[in-house]
């Protein structure tokens, strides 16, 4: 096949990037050829059509326009795909031959380096995994923080609740990994996450130089970050693994899209501010003293009305700093996105003044360590127009005062419009042609138009320059002359002013690491101002941090479920847990609220040690090092695990890692196996969580039988969710209650959901004579029965008397 010198160098370049598809600018449009138009046309649902559709073979052929990108790249990206750009780097007029192109940015699913292509709240993660000696060492990069963070895991479950917590979009890996059992697994849980299998970046097993190399070869990057890696791990925040996070419902996440702790505690003003939300939601803290300084600072806007005001107002007007740091880092930056950190950079003075008057320690840190760049700020203020050209290679960027050519060449530039009026409407007057017109085309340049009817009156020293349907368009010497000194003067400013905006984002980009230290405090600064907001509106309590066992909640609320709801409508419950009462075993019927309760209870103490207020009237709470939870139902069948295994793999997970200081919500333990087994373990389960672990407890079960534990260990202790009889009917009250459930209410939950009169009577029946057969088997028996067979004999499997009719049909 004969190639053109434009497929020619398509084709080269599209060997430098064989894994990815080529988008190859060719004037308003990125063109897509051969196999990566036959690939991206149906995902980017354009039409594929064909070059030189004469030929024998055609070469398939698909495109976008260079505007929609936006529109478009994301597409290929969510099917896991690469993208190299390949735009053209000189100007075509001034090309000799083909237009020279180059590959100026390669995207990933993870390494998208455009903030304008990923939305606000959504942080794209690479995963960087490398062998070590007992596991794998890990490097997490987020390209649009400019940040990364490194550990080293052993165990495959941690490893996997970093991976649902992060949600990577992509895993860089040796190829000797992808059989390793923590990848399998995690694919098989993050089934949409793209593996890149790169041998050349691991040649010394070493996570963080990987992710480097890998940064250099589609960034064109040496380390891709601004500041040292931080911890994967933080072993000084709150432990709440996957299952936790996604049982509370923190955060939303891609297999829990339901309102979340998260949206309903957002106050933010700002998305870097709702991005750190949620990363203080998913790690709040477990030192006592910087709790307590987040909730000074909370404390301070509530008092203080005037002081929140005069902290929020700038905040309301702040674009994303820490993409634009990130942006600038990259080399990105376009001209309004530097007037953007200009405007940042000039409010950041009167934040810190403000900041001082706080007597909450950390508002003053913050107003110590907000920098306002001084410097910066000013030559950005010096340079930049307050409302810049788009493009970089336009002009229309800078103010005529930062360079004295810049007066100049404007000035001529604009003189053109004035010379052009001025000389359409002398030549007006000398031909007497009322529609004559100057016009300009960047085609044809400069040019008199003269419709038809008036071609008569044409004067000699008019040159013809083109045939147009109403007309012609002609050019005169004077008007040729000046053409050739405005278009040079416009050349030389555009030219001129490109090359001070790459100086001047080289300099903004040597600054990008200050600007993110900024980024940070400033959506900090955000989130404790949102606290407040939201704390105020909702009726929140500051709560009361406690060395010792006391675990107090007074007239508590699930805070997520509480907005849900008509105002007023949610019912408290208030709990008191000591070394008195470390395990509760609560009790109740389906739909009373036990889940509920015990929910908004780990929900208040993740909120406590976030820094927020607490949805209660009063709280007083211990530093817990952990949450877990065992609640709700769910099955694994890609592993052949049902929704029983499921359930006693998340016991195990919990009864390995809890100590005397976590909190342990266990809901309905043993319903998935028979009564016998099910019981059992709910009992042996129970009993090593109160005397092995140690932690605090609350155990909600349908077992009744578990309740007579609290005669045999002291701190165990029955609680109940309070339910009315009224006419026949069970009325929930939704309160917590002490001591056990009397009985049973299954028929009644069942009765509600609308089973048939008869099938309810005959479960009536049949409970009623398996419940009396229990009671006389125990009594019989009791005498001769140590404790536990005293417990052990609920299990005796009663015979169907021969009283009980069969059911009718």
């Amino acid at each position: 096949m004969q190639l053109t010198p434009m497929l020619s160098q398509y084709l080269d370049i599209k060997k430098q990037h064989p894994d990815a598809i080529l988008f190859y600018q060719m004037g308003d449009f990125f063109e897509m050829f051969f196999e990566d138009a036959l690939e991206a046309a149906p995902l980017l649902e354009v039409t594929l059509t064909s070059r030189d559709r004469t030929a024998a073979n055609p070469i398939p052929m698909c495109g976008i326009p260079i505007h929609a990108l936006s529109t478009y790249l994301p597409r290929l990206l969510a099917h896991g795909k690469r993208v190299a750009v390949c735009q053209q780097v000189e100007n075509p007029e001034h090309a000799k031959g083909i237009v020279k192109r180059e590959v100026t940015r390669v995207f990933t699913p993870a390494l998208v380096a455009d903030p304008e292509l990923v939305a606000p709240e959504v942080r794209n993660i690479l995963f960087v995994a490398a062998p070590s000696d007992t596991g794998l060492a890990v490097c997490l990069v987020d390209l649009l923080a400019s940040e990364t963070r490194t550990g080293e895991f052993h165990s495959k479950d941690l490893f996997l609740d970093l991976l649902q917590e992060w949600q990577p979009k992509e895993l860089l890996i040796p190829s000797a990994l992808s059989s390793h059992e923590f990848v399998v697994e995690a694919l098989r849980i993050l089934p949409t996450m793209t593996v890149t299998l790169r041998d050349k970046f691991f040649e010394s097993d070493d996570a963080v130089k990987a992710a480097a190399a890998y940064l250099k070869e589609t960034q064109g990057l040496a380390g891709g970050t601004l500041s040292p890696p931080l911890r994967l791990v933080d072993h000084e925040a709150l432990k709440l693994d996957a299952v936790t996070v996604s049982a509370l419902s923190v955060v939303r996440t891609p297999w829990k899209d339901e309102l979340s702790l998260s949206d309903v505690l957002d106050g933010t003003l700002t998305s870097m501010g709702r991005r750190r939300l949620k990363e203080w939601l998913l790690h709040p803290l477990s030192a006592r003293k910087a709790i307590e300084q987040r909730l000074d600072a909370v404390e301070s806007f509530l008092k203080d009305d005037a002081f929140a005001d005069s902290i929020r107002e700038p905040l309301k007007s702040l674009r994303d700093l820490e993409r634009l740091a990130s942006k600038s880092h990259l080399g990105l930056s376009l001209p309004r996105d530097l007037v953007a950190i200009r405007e940042i950079l000039k409010r950041i003075p009167a934040l810190k003044t403000r900041l001082k008057t706080s007597k909450a320690a950390r508002l003053k840190q913050l107003a110590g360590e907000l920098d306002a760049m001084t410097s910066l700020a000013k030559l950005l203020d010096e340079a930049l127009l307050d409302e810049p050209n788009t493009s970089i290679r336009e002009g229309g960027i800078f103010k005529e005062t930062y360079h004295p050519e810049i007066k100049e060449y404007r000035a001529l530039s604009q003189d053109a419009k004035g010379f052009i009026a001025a000389m359409e409407t002398r030549e007006k007057e000398r031909t007497g042609i009322s529609s004559l017109k100057v016009k300009y085309s960047r085609v044809f340049g400069y040019t008199i138009e003269i419709t038809k009817s008036y071609l008569d009156r044409v004067p000699k020293d008019y040159r013809r320059k083109q045939t147009i349907a109403n007309g012609e368009r002609f050019v005169t010497d004077e008007l040729k002359k000046f053409e050739e000194k405005a278009m040079s003067a416009e050349h030389r400013l555009s030219s001129l002013e490109e090359a001070l905006f790459l100086e001047l984002r080289r300099k903004v980009a040597e600054a990008s690491g200050k600007l993110l230290q900024n980024a940070r405090l400033l959506s900090e600064l955000d989130v404790l101002q949102g606290f407040a907001k939201v704390s105020k509106e909702r009726g929140y309590r500051r709560p009361e941090l406690v060395d010792s066992d006391s675990f107090v909640i007074e007239e508590g609320r699930h805070p997520v479920i509480e907005t849900l709801m008509p105002q007023g409508e949610f019912v408290p419950n208030s709990i008191e847990m000591d070394d008195t009462s470390r395990t509760w075993i609560i009790t109740g019927p389906n739909m009373a609220g036990k889940s509920t309760i015990m929910r908004q209870v780990a929900l208040i103490g993740i909120m406590a040690q976030a820094g927020c207020f607490v949805s209660a009237a009063k709280a007083r709470l211990p530093l817990f090092d952990a949450i877990f939870t065992r609640i709700g139902s769910s099955d694994d069948l890609t592993r052949g695990r049902s929704t029983f295994m499921v359930e006693m793999a998340e016991v195990a997970r919990i009864l390995g890692k809890a100590t005397p200081k976590s909190l342990i919500l266990i809901d309905e333990i043993g319903r998935g196996t028979s009564t016998y087994d099910g019981l059992a373990l709910a009992w042996s389960i129970l009993e090593y969580v109160h005397t092995e672990v140690g932690a605090k407890t609350l155990f909600a079960t349908h077992f009744h039988e578990l309740t007579a534990l609290e005669k045999a260990f002291t701190g165990l202790v029955n609680r109940n969710v309070l339910v009315d009889r009224r006419q026949g009917d069970v009325v929930f009250l939704h309160r917590l209650g002490p001591g056990a459930c009397s009985r049973s209410y299954g028929v009644d939950v069942a009765k509600l959901a609308g089973l048939p009169p008869k099938v309810l009577a005959r479960a009536g029946d049949v409970l009623k004579l398996l419940e009396s057969q229990s009671e006389r088997v125990a009594r019989v028996r009791s005498k001769a029965l140590d404790p536990l067979e005293k417990q052990l004999l609920f299990f005796d499997e009663p015979k169907i008397p021969e009283t009980l009719a069969p059911l009718e049909s």
